[in-house]
């Protein structure tokens, strides 16, 4: 599964935000020192103006808090470092149209008669409920260095698609 741009820079906001609430965390005498938009666009090197689209529906959702004007920037939203990794995909992605059997439009001569939509499907929520257990926290923990094994795994999946 590929999440589409606008998630995957979703979530690299909401992990730079997260990492800005986590070290104020760590030093009780700072606060949260608001981000701006110019700031994360630099840092990923992304379009300024494909962030703003963004950053607005992350706020809308819940997600940000944006103050405006002077002094102004982004901080992660009322439940911070709890906001929930599969809900911010869920919203971000919006439909999940992986093949022509989830279309309502779906003229497949098969219909009916074929797994795939069933197996698709299946897959998915499969994929959502790993995202559903994840937090911002978790994004901005320890990292840990994955299994040899999974790492080869990686690798020879990136290299069939």
């Amino acid at each position: 599964m590929q999440l589409n741009q606008q998630t995957d820079y979703a979530l690299r906001v909401l992990i730079l935000l997260a990492r800005e609430t986590q070290r104020a965390e760590k030093d009780p005498d700072l606060a949260p020192r608001l981000v701006t938009i110019r700031e994360i666009a630099d840092f990923y090197r992304i379009s300024h103006n494909h962030l703003m689209k963004i950053v607005t529906r992350l706020t809308e959702q819940g997600f940000v808090h944006a103050q405006r004007g002077r002094g102004g920037g982004l901080r992660l939203g009322p439940d911070g470092l709890a906001i929930n990794v599969g809900q911010v995909v869920r919203v971000m992605e919006g439909s999940w149209q992986m093949a022509a059997c989830f279309s309502p439009e779906n003229t497949c001569p098969i219909q009916g008669n074929c797994q795939l939509e069933w197996t698709l499907h299946e897959a998915l929520q499969a994929f959502l409920s790993v995202l559903d257990r994840q937090t911002l926290a978790d994004m901005v923990g320890t990292i840990k260095k994955p299994q040899p094994q999974l790492i080869q795994e990686i690798r020879q999946m990136n290299r069939r698609g």
